[in-house]
């Protein structure tokens, strides 16, 4: 049986019953999405690479948890932003290193971008995406999840709020003060784009 042809449900139905090759071929179809939202949410390479890891693994011991009624990526991207603020929280109770690390296109941090020719418009819109991503810093670890998981990855307000386990109410109020901290945070992009 060839298990890239079976969708996501299946594939977690199979995991459950032991088959670890399903571990296997969901971590492939979903480690690109699951990086980048924790890489969003952190704000580096180091902490979304482990941040991954240890989603991916709790997803495995806790496969038994998940239910077929609920799709397998919300609830994969629910334990990834969970693993991040944990992570985050963590961080600021020991004051270690700041989440506001800068990022150069030639930093062996910043993220693989396309090869392709570099024009104004590209360079401009990389030069906005990092100012973005360095402002997330303002936000807490709750508006930042709820605006990278809105923004950054399409998901729907109810599926937000199903992953956090809020009302859909409480994901708008998020949502609205993290647009608001940006927007004062940023502002001067906005000025330059009239």
């Amino acid at each position: 049986m060839d298990l890239n042809s079976l969708d996501d449900r299946e594939l977690a139905e199979a995991l459950k019953r032991g088959d670890d090759r399903a571990l296997d071929a969901l971590v492939r179809r979903h480690q690109g999405r699951v990086y980048a939202v924790a890489y969003r949410l952190t704000g580096n390479r180091e902490d979304a690479l482990d941040v991954s890891q240890e989603a991916l693994l709790k997803a495995y011991r806790k496969i038994h948890a998940w239910q077929p009624t609920g799709g397998f990526l919300p609830w994969l991207l629910r334990l990834t932003s969970n693993q991040a603020i944990d992570l985050i929280r963590q961080r600021k109770r020991r004051r270690h290193e700041r989440l506001d690390e800068t990022y150069t296109p030639d930093s062996e941090h910043a993220p693989v971008e396309p090869s392709g020719h570099d024009t104004a418009v590209e360079v401009h819109a990389r030069e906005i995406d990092e100012r973005v991503r360095a402002a997330l810093v303002v936000l807490s670890p709750t508006q930042r999840t709820v605006f990278v998981l809105r923004h950054y990855e399409g998901l729907q307000l109810s599926d937000i709020a199903a992953q956090l386990g809020c009302t859909v109410g409480s994901v708008k109020v998020h949502l609205f003060r993290a647009l608001k901290k940006l927007q004062r945070e940023l502002g001067d992009l906005h000025d330059v784009a009239r």
